[in-house]
């Protein structure tokens, strides 16, 4: 029996010295464990003789690693139980925290095991890897046990997706890794499931910690991070020193008021980006570092484009940007665009032709030949970049909507000369369907008219003639162009909510961009100035004047593009505009005073500029409008602040006096503008009688040999024993003054027969016959006469000299009609609101028809 040969009693002996009330029955237990392993497997029996003979060995040489690795050939539940009986006799003797084939990181135990079976070696020099990493690492507790871990699991994964890399590890441990660059070569040329490289990362992390200058770590420090950036380094070192110059720049050290840990994430996500373009273009980064983007063109940064997400290439242009030290432009990386400077905002814009190319390449060149000649004769032509760059935007459209659908081959081979063949064909052809679809609808005058002056342009200067055919009419235009609706203007209660608001936030901001954008809608609003002109306006069209009254004044220069750029000289010197003066003042002298010296020279001399963290520019017109409005909705406004509403209807006036009620009631930001309008501003009854004394007396003027009254009478039904009018109910009996002196006045219209009524419908509202009902109908009834009758008639008299009379009575009386529809309103609500209604769904009253024939929509006959 083998039993009887098996004698373990020396190790009985020796291990009785360690035993313990605690551990004795366990050491017993196993004991008599091993002795039954040990029987049932001759290798653990041939392996153990030095362990049976002296319990100490199994601290000696690796004794107790060497054992456990042998076990693999043994059953799991022996090979379990063989190394549970090590652990307790090597605890009973000396305090043992974990097996020697585990590694701990802090407080967790890593089981190294299986790496022992495989190589002896390998897993030894995991195992002093690991160790080393736990002690050196830098960072945080979880993320160090996360990279052990990883680095784990990445040379697991590199051995399944290649046996021979892995039978080289086994044999010959890490240092089978000749250098870094071997490294990285080998996970390029057997690829992991590890899609941002993090598992490898971690591995050579680990291996650098172990053997520093055999596995280097070249990184980057920005603030209080570093970054991995070997695999750049073997790529062109230049391009790292490049990049750590970058990370000590102001910007990204958050010396410029930036956040700094904003920039550092922002960097460590730029380092990202090149290294995804670094992968697929090795090449363009060597000798050049950060100066391959540039080379060919910009061919390495296009290729970026495609590579990188928007917000990665936008990120990736801002580093490049800092390190050439210049703007990298739009067309510079992105093909198929036409650039056009404009000098006072000093920035490019484009045009993109690639649906045009796409159609048509062979018209490029001629395209690209054009755009360069007329930029530079541009000095020498009557007109600045913005038509040029209007009119190169009309013609790439022409050409892609009228040309390439019809006439693809004479474009092709003829280029921009095709529009006169055949006798101006195509000019013609052109031309008729532009016409066609300005009568048809399709096409608003406007943008026909603008086609027409683009073709006439580009035949021109290549030395075609035009023919004059199928010519645009403007008549109905310039008739109705000057109409002027009621809602294309703010009314009186909108400019009383905008000028609150826009009061409130200057008194409750603190952002010096927020404060500018308001105090430029304040001086538009008192104003009426344009938006572009106002942006444009610099120091220098600012003069200060002295006065004999020793009042201060000052003169500002505006220049308009749209009236051929003539400059417009406005002296504010007198109270009505006095506080504008202020206004630009306060803007010179105060708000932007402070830092208009961090500015270029540029845009230095502007007087409306912002400043944000420490990047000063100029307020451009393309952008502060909806600033304004976004400010404005903030703090409550329902109005939308629109500049072309404002710059129709100038509310100097209005300004002063709601301004001049918020500051009698200090506390008005604490309040609403539904309280500010219900407590503190009250319409003044001396100064409505007085304005209704003036229009009564344009109404008597203008209705000569009428009686005017000036009271409004409002009835609740109508029973039928008034006369109908467009306007609303006639109480006359016929044969009276009113009758008469229109008679006078229409003798050739009524011929030789006494007319016993009168039939003056537009003078009906001033009329002591005059009656309305609170009705629906009749509310629609003066809603047109207003938006309709008193518009054509605004119209038809603006070309007139001296129309001062006429445009009084028009006001007068479209006063009248506000005045009687609120007391309409007082009596039927109601009524008003589904009178709207039908006006807006049905248009003009057909009781109107008669007055407005260019109206379409004239309502559905009564």
């Amino acid at each position: 029996m083998l039993d009887t040969v098996l004698d373990l009693s020396q190790l009985e002996e020796q291990l009785s010295s360690y035993l313990t009330d605690e551990n004795s029955k366990r050491i017993k237990l196993h004991i008599s464990f091993l002795k039954r392993l040990l029987l049932r497997h001759s290798v653990l029996r041939n392996h153990c003789q030095s362990l049976i003979q002296d319990v100490h060995s199994l601290f000696r040489d690796d004794y107790w690693l060497k054992s456990e690795a042998l076990a693999q050939s043994i059953p799991h539940k022996d090979d379990l139980m063989f190394r549970v009986c090590l652990f307790h006799f090597a605890s009973a003797i000396t305090k043992v925290n974990s097996r020697p084939s585990s590694v701990f990181v802090f407080d967790t135990n890593i089981d190294l095991l299986h790496w022992y079976r495989k190589s002896f070696r390998l897993g030894k020099e995991l195992n002093d890897a690991i160790s080393a990493w736990g002690q050196q690492s830098m960072l945080a507790r979880s993320t160090t046990l996360s990279n052990a871990q990883m680095a784990q699991k990445c040379l697991q994964l590199l051995c399944e997706a290649a046996p021979s890399v892995a039978e080289q590890l086994y044999e010959y441990g890490f240092l089978w890794f000749n250098s870094t660059m071997h490294f990285r070569q080998v996970f390029n040329e057997y690829p992991i499931k590890d899609k941002h490289c993090v598992l490898q990362s971690a591995l050579f992390s680990v291996l650098s910690a172990y053997q520093p200058d055999h596995f280097q770590v070249v990184r980057i420090t920005i603030n209080d991070k570093c970054i991995d950036v070997t695999d750049l380094n073997d790529i062109e070192p230049l391009l790292v020193e490049q990049l750590q110059a970058l990370a000590n720049s102001d910007k990204f050290m958050g010396k410029l008021e930036h956040d700094v840990v904003s920039m550092t994430r922002r960097f460590m996500a730029i380092v990202s980006s090149i290294r995804i373009v670094a992968d697929k273009n090795k090449c363009a980064f060597v000798d050049e570092g950060l100066d391959g983007f540039k080379k060919d063109e910009f061919a390495l940064l296009k290729e970026a484009k495609t590579l990188l997400r928007r917000d990665q290439f936008t990120e990736l242009l801002i580093l490049l940007e800092l390190h050439f030290g210049h703007e990298i432009h739009r067309h510079d990386y992105v093909d198929y665009l036409l650039p056009f400077y404009f000098e006072k905002e000093k920035m490019f814009r484009h045009i993109n032709y690639s649906e045009l190319v796409n159609q048509c390449p062979e018209i490029e060149r001629e395209l690209i030949e054009v755009h360069h000649s007329e930029t530079e004769l541009l000095p020498e032509k009557n007109y600045g970049m913005v038509t040029l760059h209007d009119r190169f935007i009309t013609l790439n459209r022409i050409l892609v909507k009228f040309v390439l659908p019809d006439y693809p081959e004479q474009l092709k081979k003829h280029g921009f000369k095709c529009l006169s063949l055949n006798k101006n064909q195509i000019q013609k052809s052109v031309f008729q369907r532009i016409q066609s679809g300005v009568k048809g609808k399709t096409i608003s005058l406007r943008t026909g008219a603008s086609y027409f002056e683009t073709i006439r342009w580009v035949m021109a200067i290549t030395g075609q003639t035009v023919v004059e055919a199928f010519k645009l009419s403007f008549k109905r235009h310039q008739r109705h162009a000057r109409r002027m609706k009621v809602e294309d203007l703010y009314s009186d209660q909108e400019l009383r909510e905008l000028i609150f608001y826009i009061e409130k936030g200057i008194k409750e901001t603190g952002n010096v961009k927020q404060l500018i954008a308001l105090y430029f809608a304040r001086i538009q609003v008192k104003s009426c100035w344009n938006t572009s002109p106002m942006t444009d306006i610099e120091l220098s069209d600012i003069t200060e004047v002295s006065l004999p009254t020793a009042k201060k004044s000052i003169t500002v220069l505006i220049q308009k593009p749209r009236k051929g750029y003539d400059t417009d000289t406005y002296s504010l010197d007198g109270r009505t505009v006095n506080s504008v003066m202020r206004d630009i003042v306060h803007v010179r002298d105060t708000l932007t005073n402070s830092y208009r010296h961090l500015a270029d020279g540029h845009t230095q001399q502007y007087l409306f500029i912002s400043k944000e963290k420490t990047n000063v520019s100029r307020v451009l017109a393309g952008n502060i409008i909806a600033y304004i409005k976004t400010i404005l909705k903030r703090l409550g406004c329902t109005v939308d602040y629109d500049s072309m509403r404002i710059r129709k209807n100038g509310a100097n006036h209005l300004y002063r006096e709601v301004a001049k009620q918020i500051r009698a009631y200090e506390s008005a930001k604490l309040h609403t503008f539904d309280t500010f309008i219900k407590h503190y501003q009250r319409v003044s009854e001396e100064k409505t009688q007085q304005t209704l004394h003036t229009a009564v007396d344009v109404m008597q003027r203008y209705f000569t040999g009428r009686e005017i009254d000036p009271d409004i009478k409002v009835l609740m039904v109508d029973d039928g024993s008034t006369q109908k009018t467009p306007t609303g109910e006639c109480a006359s009996q016929g044969n009276d003054s009113e009758a008469s002196q229109y008679g006078k006045e229409h003798r050739r219209l009524s011929g030789s027969k006494d007319n016993g009524w009168c039939s003056d419908f537009l003078a009906c509202v001033w009329c002591k016959h005059f009656r309305t009902v609170a009705d629906p109908d009749h509310v629609w009834q003066l809603l047109s006469y207003r938006d309709y009758v008193l518009a054509d008639m605004s119209a038809s008299i603006s070309d007139i000299e001296n129309n001062e009379f006429q445009q009084e009575a028009i006001t007068a009386l479209h006063q009248r009609v506000d005045d009687i529809l609120e007391q309409v309103a007082i009596k039927n609500p109601m009524a008003v609101t589904k009178g709207k209604e039908l006006m807006a769904e049905r248009g003009m009253h057909p009781f109107w028809a008669f007055a407005v024939t260019s109206v379409k929509n004239v309502g559905d006959i009564l």
